[in-house]
Parts: structure tokens; C-alpha cells; sequence
């Protein structure tokens, strides 16, 4: 079982917490809402051109439990073997992009160099159980994030660079 520690919720009331996945990987897992929901602050002169369907209710959010439960569901499919072979396939794509842009690029040194310097950052599991995996990479991609979002099955969706 996957056991979060240091439990809080964030401003708009999603949980946060830390967690130790397979393989002694310290994370951070924050649970994203599928939906947009009206906060008690906002005012209504500045949605007259939204619809108002588009909207939930704060009340209508998951509780802490239910959040809790969905995020320990949720990591409890990623295992190492999983974790391993996802961030061997982060390294690849990108450095396979790389050196789509520049043909003198040495792949196996490349692919070396960011394996050595990528770590699981964090983990974003959203209201369905889906989940976007964060890498960080301070060397190679300093300042940014890599998100690489998760299928049904756990395997790379999509993989994106900010």
C-alpha cells in the first residue's frame, strides 16, 4: 500500500503529498481536478461571458478521502519495472529530439548524460486515476520540467518540455 505522507490540500482544495514510490523515489503527488470549479471569491460581473455549465461547484468536488484513495489506487499501479522503463523512454525520445536538430550529436554519450542527470520530480494523478509523471534534469534541462503524461495502459501518451 502507498502511504502518503505530510497529507495538506492547496488553495483550491486538492490534495498534496509526499510519497516514496518503487525503488526509493521520493516524490511529490498532487491531485489535479478534471474540472474547472467556481471559487467562493470569484466574481460574477467577470464570468458573464463564460458558460456556466462549465463550472462545479466547490461542494461538489471530491472530499479529502475520496482524493486520498485515488492517488494511492493510482501510484499503486507504478511499479519499478515501470518507473524504470518509463523514464528509459523519456531519455530516448528526448534525446532522439535533440538530435533531430543537430546531426553531430554523439546519441550513446547524450543518452548517458541525461540518465545520469533525470529524476522523478513528481506525480499528477487526476480525478479518472490518470497520471502525468514530472522529471527534472538540473544539467541538461536546467529551469524546466518534463511532463510526460501516462495511457490507461502506463505507457508515454505524450511527452512535453517546459
Amino acid at each position: 500500500m502507498i502511504e502518503l505522507e505530510d497529507v495538506d490540500t492547496d488553495e483550491d482544495g486538492a490534495l498534496n503529498a509526499d510519497v516514496e514510490l518503487p525503488g526509493g523515489r521520493r516524490v511529490t503527488v498532487e491531485y489535479e481536478f478534471d474540472e474547472e470549479f467556481r471559487r467562493d471569491d470569484d466574481d460574477d460581473d467577470d464570468e458573464s461571458d463564460d458558460d456556466e455549465d462549465d463550472y462545479v461547484e466547490r461542494e461538489d468536488l471530491p472530499d479529502l478521502d475520496t482524493m486520498r484513495a485515488t492517488v494511492q489506487h493510482a501510484l499503486s499501479r507504478l511499479s519499478g519495472e515501470i518507473l524504470d522503463a518509463r523514464e528509459r523512454e523519456v531519455v530516448d525520445e528526448l534525446v532522439e529530439a535533440a538530435a533531430e536538430d543537430d546531426d553531430d550529436v554523439d546519441l550513446e554519450q547524450a543518452r548517458r548524460a541525461l540518465a545520469e542527470d533525470i529524476a522523478l520530480d513528481g506525480v499528477v494523478v487526476f480525478g479518472d486515476g490518470g497520471m502525468t509523471l514530472l522529471y527534472i534534469a538540473p544539467e541538461e534541462y536546467p529551469d524546466l520540467i518534463i511532463y510526460c503524461l501516462l495511457d490507461e495502459d502506463l505507457e508515454v501518451d505524450d511527452l512535453m518540455v517546459e
